[in-house]
């Protein structure tokens, strides 16, 4: 009993620690100011094959220019360090390319739409982990992969940067999460096992456990009932190995008594008639009254009866 309360604030400490926040990574937008330099070639006074263009803010671009816009490949580097080299259409950035961001040390390798990531890329951040997916107007939507440097991963569904849909998310130590999410948290059903053997299968709310769900501990001891904030709380039966049962109230993961609802009634009637696979002794009783009262009906009413004059 002790060991699933243990288990359970595990679980929550690990809840908190999945990765951190990498969503304000993106590729400032090319400059369409006019004010700068431009070195290279012309066709009827317009920009127009291999140059470069240097910006009065320190903004510089080389590469391919079309009737006076960049177009093709190139290079462009912002003033801060950071930059970009792949295609270009219209002045943005078009079909494959590579950003680098040159202050955090991370980089962007994959498809470009409109000036934004669009398509399939992938992105690898300077502390070691990457995200390997779908993306729409710069943002991880569809399916992806999340792998952290500690050893975590994810696969799953991502919408506007963050965990919505089906997942499955795996802990360096073993303990595996499949189920849905919504915003980063696991929501609804989902399948939690830890990597020691114990298994939870149910509900869940805000990453825990909560409505109903069973839980089955490593020693093979199986909780059937209701959760509440990650503990067992509300009607549950509680079975063991060795036979031993508790059925009735819980609080805070505590046994507290039997049910008196019906629920608790009913499970109790029924445990007292039928149990391990056959009859109890108390439901053998019960049958045998059962045949007796049928007995002694058939008898009374089909019996011959002397005529009352």
């Amino acid at each position: 009993m002790k060991k699933l309360s243990f288990l359970i604030i595990a679980f929550f400490l690990m809840a908190g620690t999945m990765w951190a926040d990498h969503d304000k990574d993106f590729v400032k937008p090319v400059n369409t100011s006019t004010k700068g330099k431009y070195t290279g070639p012309r066709k009827k006074g317009l920009f127009h094959g291999e140059g470069t263009y240097r910006w009065e803010n320190g903004d510089v671009y080389e590469g391919s220019f079309v009737e006076g816009k960049i177009e093709g490949y190139g290079v462009y580097t912002w003033a801060d360090g950071d930059f970009y080299q792949g295609y270009f259409k219209d002045g943005k950035q078009e079909g494959k390319g590579i950003a680098y961001y040159d202050k955090k040390g991370n980089v962007f390798e994959g498809n470009w739409h409109n000036g934004k990531r669009n398509g399939k890329g992938k992105l690898h951040w300077a502390n070691g982990d990457m995200y390997e997916g779908d993306w729409v107007d710069d943002v991880r939507t569809g399916e992806g992969v999340f792998t952290a440097i500690n050893g975590d991963e994810y696969a799953g569904h991502y919408d506007h940067n963050q965990r919505n849909g089906q997942g499955t998310y795996t802990w360096a130590n073993g303990d595996v999460f499949n189920g849905n999410w919504v915003d980063d948290e696991r929501e609804g059903e989902g399948r939690y096992k830890f990597a020691n053997g114990a298994l939870y299968e149910g509900n869940f709310v805000l990453s825990k456990f909560e409505g109903e769900g069973t839980y089955t501990s490593q020693n093979g001891s199986v909780y059937v009932g209701t959760f509440h904030d990650g503990r067992r709380h509300g009607y549950g039966v509680y079975k063991t190995p060795t036979g031993t049962e508790l059925a009735g109230n819980w609080e805070n993961n505590k046994f507290v008594g039997e049910s008196h609802s019906t629920k608790g009634l009913l499970t109790a009637i029924k445990n007292g008639i039928y149990a391990d696979g056959g009859l109890t002794t108390f439901g053998w009783v019960l049958v045998a009254i059962l045949i007796l009262s049928l007995g002694w009906f058939a008898f009374s009413r089909f019996r011959p009866r002397k005529e009352v004059k």
